[in-house]
């Protein structure tokens, strides 16, 4: 024989006809977790659909106009925390609530009494809370800071600002901005409340490339910077943006009490952030939404409702309110690797 002979390989049992590969396509089948990690505030609106309907219960005179005045101002709160968590590097701005309370001085004691207390108002602090967010965006960025050290210290100086306008609660009347406790016109006064800042994020964020940036430096900035995205200009654009969301809530504040205080400094800086959680935004950044934040605000308003009809302590609420945000984190994981998985 030559040693140039080969010999043959031997032919594969044959085992019959092969098993259908039913694991991939079982994971590839839209599961309900699938389906809520694809949709990340479903969790939230499904929470805020059964606690609508306990209130409804319990509360027979539960109005839309006065409850929906009532959840603008955490609503606003939420929404304006989306764009600085979009934008990454643990991106949570504690110094939204502390905005909110300075836009609302800053009408009170400085435009009203010079003549600017009409609609002008309006965007004259939204440029303000876009400049307190641009400052504080670039702390980030240009010094190379943890944000949550950044925003901290910025609430601190804040809440002092506010305390140093208005030691005291200041009274504010005869102003347009009642309407958002009731109603302008035919349209509930909160639901134009929350619409301001909605429609300046969608006008942002769906008129020009600017979201699909936010996104993709969220998602990587060094990806996003590799391809020629101004990752530091996208990030401080994000604070900045937050800041003008947040002053409309200044406002908001002044329609629905009449007054401005500087206690309310510190209302929304914790309760901000548990809405965008338990509504399922990425705390990673990258992905989500104003949706998220508003679904993870009205189920906690609607919490807060109902469990005051109830008279449930304010220690088992908080209790409550730690309970949902680990649920909703731990399956909203969940949903995410079975969907990670499905692909």
């Amino acid at each position: 024989m030559s040693t140039t002979d080969q010999t043959a390989p031997t032919p594969a049992p044959d085992l019959g006809p092969r098993a259908p590969r039913t694991t991939a396509v079982a994971l590839r089948r839209p599961g309900l977790r699938s389906l809520f990690a694809r949709h990340t505030y479903l969790f939230a609106v499904v929470l805020a659909a059964v606690l609508l309907i306990a209130n409804l219960l319990k509360q027979p005179g539960f109005g839309g106009t006065s409850q929906l005045a009532a959840l603008a101002p955490l609503g606003i709160a939420a929404m304006a925390s989306v764009p600085a968590i979009m934008s990454g590097r643990g991106g949570i701005d504690l110094s939204i609530s502390p905005l909110m309370t300075l836009s609302a001085l800053l009408y009170a004691t400085q435009l009203q009494p010079n003549g600017l207390g009409g609609y002008i108002a309006l965007p004259v602090l939204m440029v303000v809370g876009a400049l307190v967010g641009t400052v504080t965006g670039l702390l980030v960025v240009v010094g190379r800071l943890q944000p949550i050290v950044v925003t901290l210290a910025m609430f601190f100086v804040l809440t002092g600002l506010d305390l140093k306008l208005a030691p005291s609660p200041t009274t504010v009347s005869s102003t347009w901005m009642a309407g958002f406790a009731g109603s302008m016109g035919p349209v509930p006064g909160g639901l134009v409340a929350l619409a301001i800042p909605a429609a300046l994020w969608l006008l942002v964020t769906r008129l020009t490339t600017y979201g699909s940036l936010l996104r993709s430096v969220g998602g990587n900035d060094v990806t996003a910077f590799t391809n020629g995205v101004p990752v530091g200009t996208v990030r401080v654009f994000a604070y900045a943006l937050g800041g003008a969301m947040a002053a409309v809530g200044g406002l908001v504040l002044i329609g629905l009490a009449s007054t401005a205080e500087a206690g309310t400094s510190s209302a929304y800086t914790l309760i901000a952030i548990a809405a965008v959680a338990l509504g399922g935004l990425p705390l990673m950044g990258g992905s989500g939404g104003i949706a998220n934040a508003l679904a993870g605000a009205a189920a906690i308003y609607l919490l807060q409702s109902l469990l005051g009809v109830l008279q449930v302590s304010q220690t088992w609420l908080q209790v409550i309110y730690g309970g949902l945000l680990i649920g909703a984190v731990l399956f909203g994981a969940i949903a995410a690797r079975e969907l990670k998985e499905g692909r």
